[in-house]
């Protein structure tokens, strides 16, 4: 079975337009090249400056 939710899944798509399982070997240690040393896959978005996680907000919007 195929965990198709993961980073190098999501490194596949974008940049192959399939899945990480579809690619042949050159292509997948491309995509696990491209996840240790490019930085957009290695800062995921709840480490961005100014990311407010969907429980943060409900507790400032519920003034707690």
């Amino acid at each position: 079975m195929n965990n198709l939710n993961t980073t190098i899944d999501k490194i596949a798509l974008s940049e192959f337009g399939v899945h990480y399982h579809q690619l042949g070997k050159n292509e997948q240690q491309w995509c696990n090249d491209e996840m240790v040393n490019n930085p957009k896959w290695l800062d995921p978005f709840w480490k961005q400056e100014g990311y407010q996680s969907e429980v943060d907000k409900w507790f400032i919007n519920k003034k707690i």
